[in-house]
């Protein structure tokens, strides 16, 4: 063993894979947008300069916000809860900091192709996406190696991140061609095969969990048609976007509108508001229904031939609202609960929290024709980065504290 691997830190950091992806991807949560606000000021203060890319700043912003962020917190979530869900051994040492460490470089990489050539951007993004193939070749390992009979539900978020690395490899050879094609197929692969379905399965199947132990006399409510009827969603979402149909985009956003709120109902959305940490779980759920009902109003706009267009809303209505949201009540239950402490949202967790709706919010309302529109958007999107900013950079060096230390009631983990 190196000395590097028997530093107390390290031993520490590497007890368990959401430890260090969790650390990272805390990281990432403020690098990806303090990179965007930077471009963003550049790009509308004449005071200040432009930030000179070598990449599209848009497309940037996409492959950093859709492949480059949640990843590092959804393997962090995955390599520690498979082999729990599957009944199989932990994950090796090697294998899991060898996942982590392919990712990183290949997002310091890509960073710095950002700044100094596209080849080097499309270099990082080749290692990137080689991490993403070693960790989805490994939850299949775990998977397969499985003997319980119950284990074809892993297939679901199995899928998701497979699909995940296909969009990832699509935006690299987007880099490589530049066919503009494969950079619309990576947003939608991004957004409607990779991040929505996967929260929502990840959510199937944690809320109920998580519901049942805070609440007396909860019953744990799982239909076994979610997960089909949300897959059927999301592939018409995806293939009427790529072919620009989006004006018939009701026809599947209505249902997926439909399965969130009557989840949220029969979930207990408003009696799991008397324990904030579990509340915060199913208020992001919630995000889900307003999301797709501004998709359903859009998409109604567009059919109707009506001048009014919201925009970017329902967008950031679903990856800030929902799946952010998720993100912060997920992995902050996790890291308390994985790190020995009370299941209880302490101020840093409800700060994060309440400040991520207040973002969401924020970049939604940007979206709307407001007096004075120009300037109001400009002021409201800034506003939603540093707003982001604020929620994150506590709650990333609160959690990132926890992740470097021991568990506080001496368990191994």
């Amino acid at each position: 063993m190196s000395p590097l691997a028997c530093h107390p830190l390290n031993r520490v950091l590497f007890a368990r894979p959401h430890r260090l992806f969790f650390l990272i991807g805390a990281w990432q949560l403020i690098l990806s947008i303090l990179f965007w606000f930077v471009v963003l000021t550049g790009l509308y203060l004449p005071a200040l300069p432009v930030l000179p890319l070598t990449v599209n700043a848009t497309s940037a912003h996409l492959f950093l916000m859709l492949y480059g962020l949640f990843i590092f917190f959804v393997f962090g979530f995955l390599l520690t809860v498979f082999p729990r869900w599957l009944g199989t051994a932990e994950i090796d040492r090697p294998r899991y900091t060898g996942i982590a460490a392919l990712l990183t470089v290949g997002m310091v990489t890509y960073y710095l192709g950002l700044l100094t050539s596209r080849d080097v951007a499309l270099i990082g993004n080749g290692l990137f996406v080689g991490g993403w193939g070693l960790g989805l070749w490994t939850l299949l390992s775990i998977w397969q190696r499985s003997s319980r009979e119950d284990k074809r539900f892993a297939l679901f978020p199995l899928g998701c991140v497979a699909m995940g690395g296909m969009g990832a490899a699509s935006h690299a050879l987007w880099l490589w061609t530049s066919q503009g094609e494969l950079l619309v197929i990576a947003g939608a692969v991004g957004l409607w095969l990779y991040l929505v379905p996967l929260v929502i399965a990840i959510s199937y199947r944690m809320i109920p969990f998580f519901s049942a132990r805070a609440l007396a006399d909860y019953a744990a409510i799982k239909p076994r048609w979610t997960l089909p009827a949300t897959l059927i969603c999301v592939l018409t979402h995806f293939g009427l976007t790529v072919f620009d149909q989006s004006e018939w985009l009701f026809l599947c956003d209505l249902p997926l509108a439909f399965i969130g709120a009557w989840h949220s109902y029969r979930w207990g959305l408003w009696r799991s508001l008397r324990v904030p940490l579990l509340g915060m779980l199913h208020i992001s759920f919630a995000w889900l229904t307003v999301a797709m009902g501004l998709y359903v109003m859009q998409s109604l706009l567009q059919w109707t031939r009506m001048p009014l267009d919201l925009g970017l809303a329902p967008l950031h209505a679903l990856a800030i609202g929902f799946v952010t949201s998720m993100l912060v009540a997920m992995a902050s239950r996790v890291s308390l609960g994985h790190s020995g402490r009370p299941l209880t949202a302490d101020r840093t967790t409800l700060w994060a929290f309440a400040v991520v709706q207040l973002t969401a919010l924020v970049r939604v309302l940007a979206e709307f024709p407001l007096p004075g529109h120009g300037y109001a958007y400009l002021g409201l999107v800034l506003a939603a980065a540093l707003l982001w900013l604020a929620a994150f950079i506590p709650w990333g060096l609160h959690f990132g504290a926890i992740y470097c230390r021991p568990r506080v009631d001496g368990a191994p983990g």
